[in-house]
């Protein structure tokens, strides 16, 4: 079977992006690990996000028959991207909340905020998943 460009392309891309967040995981760990379970969990949880990514990249350009592999892949990395949205809506909320913001500032700015990073964290899964549909046909 043949693998689709569109799937090639997306996969380079995670490769490359992959590797970068692999890079940059490692490198805030142990700043990150300064602010105790916290840190800890969101670099562990951004290290798991960069290997995934990683891993699409690599399932994604093999000319190995692994479609279904790469469709779990794309589920969990779509999945990953709304939960770090919905961080982001909560983290910003509550940043303009302790600053003193009213309420409607900090909720407006938090959603915003959210569904920019949902929208470009969405992005490449997505194409991924498009890729997936279009190398299956």
């Amino acid at each position: 079977m043949q693998k689709s460009s569109l799937l090639k392309v997306i996969s380079i891309l995670f490769i490359i992006f992959g590797a970068l967040s692999l890079l940059s995981s490692l490198g805030k760990f142990t700043e990150n690990a300064a602010y105790g379970g916290m840190g800890i969990g969101t670099s562990v949880l951004a290290l798991a996000a960069a290997a995934l990514e990683l891993a699409a990249g690599i399932l994604g350009v093999q000319d190995k028959d692994n479609l279904d592999v790469c469709k779990t892949l794309a589920i969990v990395l779509i999945v990953l991207a709304v939960i770090n949205g919905l961080l982001s809506i909560l983290l910003v909320t509550t940043f303009v909340g302790v600053m003193g913001g009213s309420a409607g500032l900090g909720v407006a700015a938090g959603v915003l905020t959210g569904v920019i990073v949902m929208v470009f964290a969405l992005l490449l899964p997505v194409l991924y998943m498009i890729g997936i549909k279009k190398s299956r046909a």
